[in-house]
């Protein structure tokens, strides 16, 4: 019995190791994560405290993934690259969401000088 277990065991580690490292790195997800983390900084997700913190939480997670895949764990890597994109696109969402406010607002505001405007020159 010993003898088996001594044979079946490397065995089973070396199967675990090479299911392992057969997992491709997840290139794609890496770039998509970056692009979108990328684009919500432009947009302006520092300007917006909620926005800023989903950012960060990707760039966070952006690099776990980096030391993730160098240490070869590309399957969780994936997963955390994932979760990296989310919020990177929540913080993009967030601040679009602020910058249509700020239009609106300034959108309402040309509006009612425009009114005002009409409405006293339109006095005789």
């Amino acid at each position: 019995m010993k003898r088996v277990f001594s044979v079946v065991a490397p065995a089973v580690a070396l199967m675990a190791a090479g299911c392992a490292s057969s997992f491709p790195p997840p290139t794609q997800r890496m770039a998509d994560a970056e692009s979108a983390e990328r684009s919500a900084r432009e947009v302006g997700a520092d300007s917006n405290p909620a926005a800023k913190l989903q950012a960060k939480l990707a760039s966070e997670q952006i690099a776990e993934a980096k030391a993730l895949m160098a240490s070869g764990d590309n399957r969780r890597a994936e997963f955390v690259l994932l979760r990296a994109r989310a919020d990177a696109e929540l913080a993009l969402a967030l601040a679009r969401e602020q910058n249509a406010n700020v239009e609106a607002q300034k959108a309402v505001e040309q509006s009612s000088t425009t009114f005002n405007a009409n409405t006293q020159g339109a006095r005789p």
